[in-house]
């Protein structure tokens, strides 16, 4: 591996990572604080040792897991989030972007919803199926009753398959999917061709469904603000996972999220940022794309060819969640250049 990129160490993490799109081992909470291991761009509102709260304008908070202490290791306290997330708030509804990893870690923002808008969470989007942004969304319930949940058809159909029925990734048994209680969404997005508004009350939101890191991705643009939600499609200092990836329609997709270079990305790992300085982040994605794809026509295998794989300096350091992430990439390019994804 390269001497840009780190793995975290805690063998128990290890093995849900590729699974969820980041880690899901059987990790004890930590009443430790919280390490600020990603640079802060709003205002920070709330802080917990699992994960902070940024604002970002007016009705508008993102959220910032935090998977690191301040010397690189894992922070265990991290999985009630894992994933990224926000708050988008209108004069009549209050959205929640996914569901954290644990029912704690979306029961918290639904907490700061009500807090900071003195409103409950009347839905929820999900940006796509992986545990890490679904495992948690019980949270949000409120007795009987509970938020919207929306993905798409796709997303759901994955939930339950993933999570309710065969537990398989592409990769096979030696990424055990992590054992969560399944919400399914209670409306679908069934047209993925195109993009859909949600009116909150003098704030609209357009719901952009693409795919690339996995089969069924939603980005969530806000009309009023250069605010953009991109789940899993973005992620910023730690090396994106391609367990379920389709590489070439992740780059596309990313190219799309980070056209406008004044857009705030909330991403689905890492820190908020700017979109113009996420550009090493697609670099990085057509760095294994040409690698991969070298690998492939000289007859390697993905952990063959990822042994060889390094981040070069100009690109930045890039943690990586599971040392097996580099093979993991090569594999779904091998997947993709085998005719064997869409």
């Amino acid at each position: 591996m390269g001497n840009q990129s780190r793995g975290f160490s805690r063998r128990g993490m290890i093995a849900g990572l590729a699974a969820t799109g980041a880690a899901a081992g059987l990790l004890g909470l930590s009443k430790g604080a919280a390490a600020r291991s990603f640079p802060v761009f709003g205002k920070v509102v709330d802080e917990q040792p699992f994960a902070r709260l940024e604002e970002l304008g007016p009705g508008i908070w993102g959220v910032v897991s935090t998977p690191l202490n301040p010397d690189g290791s894992f922070n265990p306290a991290a999985i009630a989030t894992l994933c990224n997330g926000g708050i988008i708030a209108g004069e009549e509804k209050v959205v929640a972007i996914d569901g954290s990893f644990r029912p704690e870690g979306a029961a918290w923002l639904a907490d700061q919803a009500l807090k900071l808008t003195g409103r409950a969470v009347t839905d929820v989007i999900v940006t796509h199926f992986h545990a890490d942004h679904t495992g948690g969304l019980a949270g949000y319930q409120q007795g009987a009753s509970g938020p919207e949940i929306i993905a798409t058809t796709t997303t759901n159909q994955l939930v339950f398959d993933r999570y309710a029925g065969a537990r398989q990734t592409p990769e096979g048994s030696s990424f055990a999917q992590p054992a969560i209680r399944p919400v399914l969404p209670t409306r679908l997005i069934t047209n993925e061709d195109v993009i859909t508004s949600m009116d909150l009350g003098g704030r609209t939101i357009r719901l952009q469904p693409l795919k690339g890191h996995t089969p069924s991705d939603v980005a969530v643009h806000v009309d009023d603000a250069p605010v953009v939600f991109a789940g899993d499609l973005v992620w910023a200092g730690l090396f994106h996972n391609y367990v379920d990836a389709i590489p070439s329609h992740l780059s596309r997709s990313v190219a799309l999220l980070l056209e406008n270079p004044d857009n705030v990305i909330v991403t689905g790992h890492g820190a908020i940022e700017r979109a113009g300085n996420l550009r090493n982040y697609a670099s990085l994605l057509d760095l294994v794309e040409e690698k991969a794809r070298a690998s492939y026509e000289a007859g390697k295998t993905p952990a063959e060819g990822a042994a060889d794989f390094s981040v070069p300096a100009s690109l930045g350091t890039w943690q990586l969640f599971n040392p097996r992430y580099y093979e993991t990439a090569f594999e779904a390019w091998r997947r993709e250049l085998a005719g064997e994804t869409n």
